[in-house]
């Protein structure tokens, strides 16, 4: 019988995170959560009794806390983060702290507890702005403080490998989907709030490209780069999503308008989008035969049936990651 090994995740009541770690627990996995729990534990509180998992409380920034945390685990997977560039502009400093600082405090802490896998949540956004499709290879454009805390960390994931020190970055297409811990602050998601609630979607840059990927399928990944062959993940960088679904915004307001019909579609070009990637995904997909197992469509229609059903409210502001936690975070 497989060894059960432990892995601890960083914003693991997040809205990835509460994702992956019922995914991890159904995996055989114990589960460690480090989480400040600014949005609340929502997200996990219906398993937070579960013999696989323990729920910690506390800020990443607190290397004290990481130092007693990271005593036997084998995996570490980096969630937590200030995500998003209107975020990072309200609370610079503490983004600065949180996304880059405690990463590389992370990163040394788990060398020296000799971690072996060590997974990292990037972004496609990295990417920053073009029309032609980008892979692994492409040079990053920082456009934003929350571009730049990424790729300065990546950059300091990826220096620390060595014989005994396995990392991994995964550079996650624009997320989407149902998860216990919902937001509606993200592009889709945002699309189908205001056709829900304003009856029209207002569009700027609607040319511009964008891929997507179901937060499932995120949470897949992650667990894929956890059981491949070390020598297939580490010191690798993979995009996370799939080529087809690529979409420009007017596209996936299109989409939504098809499951919302009383929607209308405003655009308005004037207002720049400085963000514009289409990206490829084919090295994740031949090198560790990763597959989505959820569309845009497929997204969009569990999201407008829990509306339609009233189990879901895209008005909450605790949908929102700018409503909490720009209130919340203090610099340290």
């Amino acid at each position: 019988m497989k060894e059960k090994k432990s892995v601890l995740v960083t914003g693991g009541a997040g809205y990835i995170g509460s994702v992956l770690v019922r995914k991890l627990i159904a995996q055989n996995f114990n589960v460690k959560i480090i989480d400040s729990l600014i949005y609340g534990n929502d997200g996990i509180k219906d398993i937070l009794s579960h013999e696989s998992l323990k729920l910690i409380e506390g800020d990443i920034r607190n290397n004290s806390l990481l130092e007693d945390e990271l005593k036997n685990i084998d995996y570490v997977v980096h969630l937590a983060s200030i995500v998003g560039e209107p975020l990072c502009k309200k609370i610079p400093e503490s983004a600065k702290q949180i996304n880059e600082f405690a990463t590389k405090s992370l990163v040394d802490l788990s060398k020296k507890h000799h971690i072996q896998r060590f997974i990292y949540s990037s972004t496609c956004s990295n990417y920053g702005s073009t029309f032609d499709l980008v892979d692994e290879k492409n040079t990053l454009q920082s456009l934003s403080l929350y571009s730049e805390t990424k790729v300065n960390s990546e950059k300091i994931i990826l220096e620390a490998k060595d014989s005994e020190f396995h990392p991994c970055v995964l550079r996650f297409a624009t997320a989407f989907g149902l998860s216990p811990r919902m937001r509606f602050d993200l592009l889709l998601q945002e699309f189908i709030r205001d056709a829900v609630v304003d009856k029209k979607m207002i569009i700027f840059g609607s040319t511009y490209w964008r891929p997507l990927v179901h937060v499932d399928d995120i949470s897949n990944a992650i667990i894929l780069s956890l059981n491949s062959p070390l020598e297939h993940i580490s010191g690798e960088i993979f995009n996370v999503g799939e080529t087809q679904q690529n979409y420009t915004k007017i596209e996936l307001a299109k989409i939504v308008q098809s499951f919302l019909p009383l929607s209308k579609i405003e655009i308005q070009d004037s207002k720049i989008d400085p963000r514009n990637y289409k990206v490829s995904f084919d090295k994740i997909k031949n090198k560790l035969g990763f597959k989505i197992t959820k569309t845009v469509h497929d997204g969009t229609a569990e999201i407008v049936e829990k509306i339609n059903n009233n189990l879901l409210n895209p008005r909450d502001s605790e949908f929102s990651n700018i409503s909490k936690q720009t209130e919340n975070v203090k610099i340290y």
